[in-house]
């Protein structure tokens, strides 16, 4: 298969008069053994993805953390956990406003709630596998208190959302983000972090640098998804369709990457599952729905992992 990097570059931003791609780079194959841009094959994902044994347990797949929501965007909050939820994640434990509760034990049984004010107590932090924040959180002080408490922790964290603005407006508490946290920026998110792009070539040269600067994954959202590790190597995510377009997919997506985390997967790896499995679920449900939502895209991971694994 030969497929070109310029296929997976929009032409231009609607602002930006300039082409994408770099032309000495049009004709570089993404299979090419020099090139740092691979295509994600479903070959790939089967490869990485752990069978869940006899004798396991709950515990056997982690306790994830998401802190997500405020008063106004619970719903953000419930996305997210139904992204975990649905990726696997043995215990998921919601964070959100007490205003919350009612809707989180109605819609989710199956997610434990967390107050925030236990947040920043001592060592209640320990006991997660994985910990994700951003949907939904605003941007109110407290919420940087929070982000400096996961940070302290020295392990990876996901990062996403009202998260990532709180990350521009305070560069020392982004200069502690742990080594191999993932950031998860849409466009506008990524150039409100990293400073404005004429073009999609741009933010993808910025994201390699970036990554390869703080030892992260930076996972940069689009159609095509590009995951950037810390090597600056670029995974080319292929699923995902139009017919997702519509708000909430990345709350899920969230959910769905500290999951991942939560179920022991490096955080490279946990990046190619989600945005995997995230799109290639949108992907069968395209086939028999004109648009589809971010609550349909949750629930239909495990039968889209179900089918790839084949265990």
């Amino acid at each position: 298969m030969s497929v070109f990097l310029n296929a997976y570059l929009p032409d231009t931003d609607p602002s930006s008069k300039k082409q994408a791609v770099d032309p000495g780079l049009t004709k570089q194959s993404t299979e090419s053994a020099a090139s740092p841009y691979k295509l994600v094959e479903a070959a790939d994902i089967k490869g990485m993805l752990k069978i869940r044994m006899p004798f396991s347990h709950k515990g056997t797949y982690g306790h994830a953390l998401l802190i997500a929501g405020a008063q106004k965007t619970m719903g953000a909050a419930i996305l997210c956990a139904k992204g975990s939820l649905y990726a696997g994640a043995g215990l998921v434990s919601l964070s959100i406003p007490e205003q919350g509760l009612t809707a989180l034990n109605s819609i989710l049984p199956e997610v434990m709630y967390l107050e925030r004010a236990e947040l920043l107590r001592p060592r209640t932090l320990n006991h997660y596998n994985a910990i994700g924040i951003g949907p939904g959180i605003g941007r109110m002080a407290e919420r940087q208190h929070i982000m400096q408490a996961i940070f302290e922790l020295k392990q990876p964290a996901v990062i996403d959302a009202d998260a990532l603005a709180i990350l521009k407006a305070h560069p020392d508490l982004f200069h502690q983000l742990p080594k191999d946290s993932i950031l998860s920026p849409h466009v506008k998110e990524f150039d409100q972090l990293f400073g404005a792009h004429e073009n999609w070539w741009e933010r993808l040269q910025t994201a390699r640098r970036e990554a390869k600067k703080r030892g992260i994954i930076i996972v940069l959202k689009n159609q095509y998804t590009f995951i950037i590790d810390h090597e600056g190597d670029v995974s080319i995510n292929q699923t995902g369709n139009p017919a997702m377009a519509q708000g909430g997919m990345g709350d899920v997506l969230t959910g769905m990457l500290t999951a991942y985390l939560a179920q022991g997967y490096s955080s490279k790896a946990a990046a190619l599952l989600a945005c995997y499995f995230h799109g290639k679920s949108g992907d069968e449900l395209s086939s028999t729905h004109f648009n589809v939502t971010a609550s349909q895209v949750a629930m239909q991971v495990p039968l889209t992992v179900k089918s790839l694994a084949n265990f």
